[in-house]
């Protein structure tokens, strides 16, 4: 049921991939067609978990992305920081919910332990990059990348569910190619990658919620 649930918000995320910079004008309708996706995903969860606590911290995340969504697509420049913002929190609720559901004890595989080592070292990587083009947003993009990357780390704590693991990386993949892009340098045909990561990020976080196997990664 969540698999066919999870159609139309793909099928917005598609039309928005390819809609969206054909309607620069359009704003409400460019807003409404990319913001969405999440609620549709957040009603995907909610129909296959029948409204559990799981589903409503993760339909909690999804409705903030939403809102961030909403605010980047209707003035990405002036509405930067609300939408970052927004955003903030929904790493936050997400972080919430995967410290809530890690095993007690657990013991990360070595594989797993990898994928952490890589976290810490590519958001090193972002800080130095990032940092001298910050100036006045310092603090709030530092808080921003330490909720993200608080929340892939604890991503990692999951047994069974690779796929809410793989999302939260394509979240730091797609957020990362938004900092560098913003505060580094332009990257061509960035709008197009920046959205298909996050809407699979979002998705594979979906399903891996509903999907989840006993994995020995």
């Amino acid at each position: 049921m969540c698999r066919g649930a999870v159609k139309p918000a793909r099928g917005n995320g598609t039309l928005y991939l390819f809609a969206g910079p054909l309607l620069p004008e359009i704003v409400w309708l460019k807003a409404a067609v990319k913001g969405a996706v999440c609620p549709l995903l957040a009603l995907a969860l909610w129909a296959s978990r029948g409204g559990d606590a799981d589903a409503k911290r993760l339909a909690l995340a999804l409705l903030f992305s939403a809102a961030g969504d909403v605010f980047l697509a209707v003035d990405r420049v002036g509405l930067f920081v609300p939408g970052l913002a927004s955003f903030l929190v929904a790493h936050l609720v997400y972080l919430w919910q995967f410290v809530a559901r890690r095993p007690r004890p657990f013991t990360l595989p070595p594989a797993r332990r990898l994928v952490a080592l890589g976290i810490v070292a590519g958001i090193g990587v972002m800080l130095v990059l990032l940092t001298p083009g910050l100036g006045k947003l310092l603090v709030p993009v530092y808080a921003y990348i330490a909720a993200i990357a608080a929340m892939a780390l604890a991503a990692t704590t999951l047994p069974g569910r690779p796929l809410v693991m793989l999302g939260a990386l394509s979240f730091m993949i797609s957020d990362s190619l938004i900092a560098l892009d913003k505060f580094v340098a332009p990257i061509p045909f960035v709008g197009p990658a920046i959205w298909i990561t996050y809407v699979a990020a979002q998705a594979m976080i979906v399903l891996g919620w509903k999907t989840a196997r006993r994995f020995a990664f």
